[in-house]
């Protein structure tokens, strides 16, 4: 029963996660002035999190069938491996669309987040990426991405199981997290003294401190995601019969920075949010007939008085 209820919670997330950030792309890519190296950067963001929701909304509608189909066949495994799998990470491997998923949202957002705590550094010292350079930047992120997820899946290949890919993927993670924590607060910083030496600040500074603080938000939620996802792993290490509920109320939590990312980038972002509003708004216009048309011009625009 209580997996019913984390798959329904999970469904409603999805959805909501699927529709903003959709809503969040579509208006990044028809304002041109919302053309700048962050929001290009953050769409990978956005991408992401719409896989991940895709990948739940299936996971969601469709749960017996992850439960009853495992991924690998104890019969066809040695004995050691089998013993191996039991241990550790069973549970996981009955999901593993969804734990890719989850794995690959960690992944792009760490790398997302540092290649914009890099940019935030350069344009400290005034020096500004051009098209070209940021698209480069972006292609060797989903590039490395796609390298680390092909090497999951040669370890996966060699164990039989997830007992070393979950690992070598958690540790990298780690790491690109610690880097991230060490050069955003830098940049706040570095922000905070430049402030205090000059007051007078022009547009460019104001709206720095504005990107990286906003950035910073975006990474406090993401580790907190990522502590969800040591936790689902450290539950995998304890003997107990039944993890449905608990790694869908995982899910869930997850799902939340997918949810609030885009969210904390519209209420931060004034050209964000007004793009965004001119989508939403486009069809709620109210439509009149020739009539009220003609009213409205008179009422405008009234005719001369009527004179002899």
């Amino acid at each position: 029963m209580m997996w019913l209820w984390t798959s329904s919670l999970n469904f409603v997330l999805a959805i909501l996660q699927l529709g903003f950030n959709l809503l969040v792309l579509i208006a990044v890519a028809s304002d041109r002035r919302l053309h700048t190296n962050i929001h290009l950067l953050s769409t990978s963001l956005w991408v992401c999190n719409s896989i991940t929701a895709i990948v739940t909304i299936f996971f969601s509608l469709n749960p017996s069938q992850c439960l009853e189909v495992p991924c690998f066949q104890h019969q066809q495994l040695p004995k050691q491996l089998v013993d191996m799998k039991s241990r550790s990470f069973a549970e996981l491997e009955k999901f593993p669309a969804l734990t890719t998923a989850i794995l690959l949202n960690s992944t792009i957002s760490l790398l997302t987040l540092l290649t914009i705590g890099f940019v935030h550094a350069l344009a400290r010292h005034n020096y500004h990426l051009s098209r070209s350079q940021l698209s480069r930047l972006i292609g060797s992120t989903w590039l490395l991405v796609t390298l680390l997820l092909l090497s999951d899946f040669f370890l996966i290949r060699l164990s039989r199981s997830f007992v070393l890919a979950v690992p070598f993927h958690l540790a990298l993670l780690s790491v690109f997290l610690v880097l991230n924590l060490i050069i955003h607060p830098l940049n706040l910083i570095q922000l905070i003294i430049s402030q205090r030496l000059n007051p007078e600040e022009n547009s460019h500074t104001v709206r720095l401190k504005k990107d990286c603080a906003t950035a910073s938000l975006w990474l406090l939620l993401n580790s907190l995601s990522f502590i969800i996802i040591f936790m689902m792993v450290a539950w995998e290490s304890k003997e107990k019969d039944q993890y449905n509920s608990i790694m869908g109320i995982e899910v869930a939590a997850f799902s939340v920075h997918c949810v609030a990312n885009p969210l904390i980038a519209v209420i931060r972002d004034r050209q964000l949010e007004r793009s965004l509003s001119r989508i939403i708004m486009r069809n709620k216009r109210p439509r009149t007939n020739h009539e009220e048309d003609l009213i409205i011009a008179l009422m405008r625009d009234p005719p001369p008085p009527y004179t002899e």
